[in-house]
C-alpha cells in the first residue's frame, strides 16, 4: 500500500512541474534567440556585445570599446531592431507617454508607453528612439521602467567622456 501511494505521489509532482519545466526551455530559448539576433546586429557594425539586458519582448546591449549600443524587439512577428553609435549623441533620456484619467477627487495618470530616446550631437540628425513598453501591446509594466533607467544612467555616464 506505501508503495501504490508512492507512485501516485510522484507521478502528482511530476505532473504539477512539467509545465514549470516547459516555460523555463521555452523562455531560455526564446533568450538565447534573441541574443543571436542581438549579436548579428552588432556584427553587422563590427561590434561585438559586451553588456546587454534581456526583458520579456526586447533585448538591448553595448559595445563599451566601439560605443554603440543595439536593440532588438520581435512582437507579435514584428520585428524592431537598431544600433546607435553614441559619438554622434548628446543625451540619452527615457520618453514617458501617459494618459490622464480622471478618478474620485484627483487625477491619475496611465503609463501608455516608455521610450528610450538618443538626442543627437547635431539638429540635423533624426532622433532615435528604441521603445521599451507599448499598453497596446502588454497590459503592465514588468520592469520595463526599472531596466530603461538603468540604461538610460549607463549611457549618459557614457557619454560625459564625449562632452
Amino acid at each position: 500500500m506505501d508503495l501504490g501511494t508512492d507512485i501516485t505521489a510522484i507521478i502528482i509532482i511530476s505532473v504539477c512541474l512539467l509545465p514549470f519545466i516547459f516555460i523555463a526551455r521555452s523562455r531560455k530559448k526564446r533568450e538565447k534567440k534573441m541574443l543571436a539576433s542581438l549579436e548579428e546586429i552588432a556584427k553587422e557594425n563590427n561590434c561585438t556585445v559586451n553588456d546587454y539586458d534581456i526583458n520579456a519582448d526586447f533585448i538591448i546591449g553595448i559595445d563599451h570599446k566601439q560605443n554603440q549600443v543595439f536593440y532588438y524587439k520581435s512582437e507579435e512577428g514584428v520585428i524592431n531592431q537598431g544600433a546607435v553609435n553614441l559619438t554622434g549623441i548628446k543625451k540619452c533620456k527615457i520618453a514617458t507617454h501617459t494618459q490622464t484619467i480622471n478618478a474620485k477627487n484627483r487625477k491619475e495618470y496611465v503609463v501608455k508607453g516608455l521610450d528610450l530616446k538618443f538626442i543627437p550631437r547635431y539638429n540635423q540628425d533624426p532622433e532615435v528612439s528604441f521603445t521599451v513598453y507599448d499598453s497596446d501591446l502588454k497590459m503592465q509594466l514588468t520592469g520595463e521602467l526599472q531596466l530603461a533607467k538603468k540604461w538610460e544612467t549607463l549611457i549618459n555616464k557614457k557619454l560625459q567622456h564625449f562632452n
